[in-house]
């Protein structure tokens, strides 16, 4: 058994019961589309069976894990920071500027920053995944997103 790794597990798994116990006293669908239980529901089952899968490879494939610790590098910190000052831009200012701006915005600083790849392939994987993140929530699910000052 690799202890990191099976805390991690139980710990995810707990707060997947707790999303999944909020989630489903909220509306699961409404007349206008997914209501407010919809994702917490989606991501609570998720996050559920990814943390049963670590938790099944901490207990029987422990060998086959790398050995890690609860503390990371500086730099890993830096990483998660970064994403949360990105995320904290969208909450910010989605309304002002829309939701392609700021999602291309994001994607492109996840993979060009972040990620590391050429600015081009940023660029060009960040427009690709916000027109079809746009597709999906305005045009499947019919959810309401800001088009902000520039009606995008």
């Amino acid at each position: 058994m690799h202890p990191t790794y099976t805390i991690t597990a139980i710990v995810l798994l707990l707060v997947a019961g707790v999303v999944g116990q909020q989630a489903v006293s909220m509306r699961f669908y409404t007349v206008l589309g997914p209501g407010a239980g919809f994702f917490p529901a989606i991501l609570a089952g998720i996050l559920a069976l990814l943390s049963l899968g670590l938790l099944y490879q901490a207990i029987f494939k422990a060998d086959t894990l790398p050995e890690i610790g609860f503390v990371a590098d500086p730099l890993a910190y830096a990483r998660i920071g970064t994403v949360l000052v990105a995320l904290m831009a969208i909450a910010v200012f989605i309304e002002d500027l829309g939701f392609r701006p700021m999602m291309a915005l994001f994607f492109f600083v996840m993979f060009a920053v972040l990620g590391r790849h050429r600015l081009l392939l940023s660029a060009a994987l960040a427009v690709a995944l916000t027109f079809a993140y746009h597709f999906f929530f305005k045009g499947l699910l019919n959810v309401p997103l800001p088009s902000g000052a520039f009606g995008l």
